[in-house]
């Protein structure tokens, strides 16, 4: 049975096909398909939590709303946070060491900005404290980076140009890859390399679905 989650206000069921009216809003919303179709979470009997968590946070929710079992009052069901394990699965901690180790800790302070849209993708950033908000040229925020995101996935992919701009909402401690160093590791350690590529393929998709149900021009990353 395929999982279902209106994008409007973050109504989560399961069905064949979503409902012509959300229960969550009385409104005729626009679900997307947030079914499992990755082995790490368990596959289709479950939800996807990373486009889930994508959707949730989207909206301002804590978790998404599912119904009770009488149907009558939406309640909230807690959801995995999308973190750098979705860039490093599959991998030991020694392996994770490793890759850490080609990249520095910088600080950022509140209002800084980290990179811009447009700029030469040559970086990624995982968030290890604080807060990021990833916004539009119309400075739109469209994605708040909490502790253990990982920003900057069009570092590994052409045409290697941002296409969104990251801004710290306060004190950050952001850990640093660079783009040639980080090629080079993974040339050098194959067996790491793959996994970090298929991660990475993985959590584009998951935002290309996303961004696809709210009908979004952009995936940003």
């Amino acid at each position: 049975m395929s999982k279902w989650q209106c994008v409007e206000c973050g109504y989560f069921c399961d069905g064949a096909k979503p409902p012509d009216s959300c229960p969550g809003c009385n409104a005729h919303c626009t679900y997307t398909d947030v079914t499992c179709y990755r082995p790490e979470c368990g596959g289709p009997p479950n939800a996807d939590p990373t486009v889930m968590g994508l959707i949730t946070q989207r909206i301002g929710l804590a978790a998404p709303l599912r119904p009770n079992v009488s149907g009558k009052t939406p309640e909230t069901v807690s959801v995995e946070k999308v973190t750098k394990a979705a860039l490093f699965q599959g991998l030991n901690e020694e392996d994770i060491k490793k890759v850490l180790g080609v990249g520095q800790t910088r600080i950022y302070n509140s209002g800084d900005t980290v990179f811009k849209e447009g700029d030469d993708a040559v970086h990624i950033y995982i968030v290890e404290e604080g807060k990021l908000a990833v916004q539009t040229a119309e400075k739109q925020t469209v994605y708040t980076a909490i502790s253990g995101d990982v920003l900057g996935w069009s570092t590994l992919m052409l045409p290697y140009k941002r296409t969104a701009s990251a801004v710290a909402l306060e004190k950050a401690t952001v850990v640093v890859l660079d783009q040639a160093k980080l090629h080079e590791f993974c040339e050098q350690n194959l067996p790491i390399g793959y996994k970090i590529t298929r991660n990475v393929g993985r959590t584009m998709a998951a935002r290309m679905r996303t961004a696809k149900a709210m009908s979004s021009d952009m995936v940003y990353g």
